[in-house]
């Protein structure tokens, strides 16, 4: 093999070797940074109890999305489970003020009816 085949063959090499050992660069898939995405995320988180994580998806859906009113039914939801029904409430009033269509807006009156239920209040 001639020096100059061997000096391509090394300088591919070390090519590779510079490009494969770099940092991992991690992509987002399309669909999974979205509010819609996160709040189902908290729906599940939700119903398993883990409450801490729920709301971690509701909030991430609030940063992209200050007015998507799902994602703050969630927050009542959770603020209501966690003992302070009275907060989960107000939440639910800035969710029922952004609601937009009729499958938002009923499931804020559902969250409203569900939260009434832990007051007492009806």
């Amino acid at each position: 093999m001639g020096t100059r085949q061997f000096s391509i063959i090394f300088a591919a090499c070390i090519l590779l070797a510079i490009t494969g050992c770099g940092p991992d660069n991690i992509f987002l898939k399309h669909g999974l940074d979205t509010p819609s995405h996160h709040v189902d995320n908290g729906n599940q988180f939700m119903k398993s109890g883990k409450l801490d994580a729920a709301l971690w998806e509701f909030n991430r859906a609030v940063e992209l999305d200050p007015n998507f009113s799902p994602a703050y039914v969630g927050m009542g939801l959770v603020v209501g489970h966690r003992g302070d029904p009275e907060k989960g409430l107000e939440i639910m009033e800035k969710a029922r003020e952004l609601a937009r269509g009729t499958a938002q807006i009923s499931n804020v009156e559902s969250g409203f009816t569900i939260l009434q239920g832990m007051t007492g209040t009806e």
